[in-house]
């Protein structure tokens, strides 16, 4: 509590605009130091809980977060999210050339990248597999609105990505692309991309549109005719009002 008022966790990492490390040893320092170390130690708990809830299979997704002007750290590639350890982390520039880091980075960094560079307040990214939501990716359909209110809260419209080969710059674009204007993105053929001010809210969202996607089905379960109930009039607008506080929020 700061001066005697509530407040909320702020995880965002800030840094000082103009000021990246550039020599060799710069870069070593701020690479080891430790605030670099905390979200090395982050990305590996998010690694563990994508795996867990069964969002990644196989060395399957990767994680960055903005740390510079130009600058991102990120998951290295061929590593299961679940066991990852802080000394894999990998340090790149907005090109994807990598400037630090034992292990080798993630091969679909330029897909994190062209998110960064197309929307400034994505200052982290999480891409995975999660089934449900893959398999709208599959089909090509985004899920429907106002189903309930958490979605539109926290995700809003979910956006479609055309498929393009994974890790290529040409991904990098589409997914850029449909991520300036959305906070979740349906990857074609693929996955999910997820952005957010901090990788912790990525990481909600990826839960969130999983739960939307899954809640969808069952939905068309119990009533497999007809349109699903919608929340719709003043309900619907309050909801867009929240969202749009939310987004600008992170």
């Amino acid at each position: 509590m700061r001066d005697g008022a509530p407040s909320t966790p702020d995880p965002q990492y800030r840094w000082t605009p103009g000021a990246d490390p550039s020599t060799p040893a710069e870069i070593d320092r701020f690479f080891h130091s430790p605030a670099i170390e905390r979200l090395k130690e982050l990305m590996c708990d998010i690694g563990r809980r994508l795996w867990q809830r069964e969002f990644v299979d196989g060395n399957g997704g990767n994680l960055t977060i903005r740390v510079g002007d130009d600058l991102a750290l990120c998951t290295p590639t061929g590593n299961s999210k679940g066991f990852m350890t802080p000394d894999m982390m990998c340090l790149v520039d907005l090109q994807g050339r990598q400037v630090a880091g034992a292990r080798v980075r993630t091969s679909e960094i330029l897909t994190h990248l062209g998110v960064m560079k197309r929307q400034p307040d994505a200052k982290a990214c999480c891409h995975a597999h999660p089934p449900t939501a893959t398999g709208f990716a599959v089909a090509g359909v985004a899920p429907e609105r106002f189903l309930t209110p958490e979605a539109e809260v926290f995700l809003g419209e979910v956006g479609l990505a055309e498929y393009r080969s994974p890790g290529s710059a040409a991904n990098g674009r589409s997914v850029g692309s449909a991520a300036a204007r959305h906070l979740c993105v349906l990857m074609r053929n693929h996955g999910v991309m997820t952005r957010g001010k901090h990788l912790e809210i990525a990481y909600w969202r990826m839960e969130n549109v999983e739960a939307l996607c899954r809640t969808w089905l069952a939905a068309r379960a119990a009533l497999p005719q007809g349109d699903l109930p919608r929340i719709t009039g003043d309900e619907a607008r309050r909801l867009q009002e929240l969202y749009e506080r939310v987004s600008a929020d992170g």
